[in-house]
């Protein structure tokens, strides 16, 4: 069967589009992807840089003896609590995940009807320097929880 060069030539223009459409496709695909892993870097960024401060504070080789846990998460809480909810529409389904780990950071034990900051569980007022070590050491812990978030996607 001999092709004339109409039917060749509209056979070319058919690859021609399909090859058009394949391709933008793909553009706009990793376009996609590309912005969407950018946006959650900055995201990540802003996010982790919110728990910084106190992180260091926490930190017992950064830091003097002296600080106590509650008093400087309590002074911090709303910019944490701003942080967990403009990050949160970034991680889709671990959303949750990070949900429960805030709740485990900030709610009473074993309460979880308890709405209120409850960061007195920090506190090393009228305990042992090794004990009010041990309670920074358990709120840092926690606030890495959180964090850990920021770097999986």
């Amino acid at each position: 069967m001999q092709l004339n060069a109409y039917e060749i030539s509209l056979i070319s223009g058919c690859f021609t589009i399909l090859g058009t459409l394949v391709g933008t496709w793909t553009g706009y695909r990793l376009t996609l992807a590309l912005s969407l892993k950018t946006a959650f870097r900055e995201a990540s960024i802003k996010f982790r840089t919110a728990f910084r401060d106190e992180l260091l504070a926490l930190n017992p080789a950064m830091s003097a003896n002296t600080i106590d846990a509650c008093d400087l998460l309590t002074a911090a809480f709303e910019k944490h609590r701003a942080a967990i909810f403009e990050f949160k529409p970034f991680l889709d389904t671990k959303a949750e995940k990070l949900e429960l780990a805030w709740q485990e950071y900030y709610r009473v034990p074993d309460e979880p009807n308890f709405t209120i900051p409850f960061l007195t569980q920090y506190s090393g007022h009228g305990c042992s320097t090794s004990e009010a070590r041990q309670r920074r050491i358990l709120a840092a812990s926690r606030i890495e929880k959180i964090l850990s978030f920021a770097y999986h996607h």
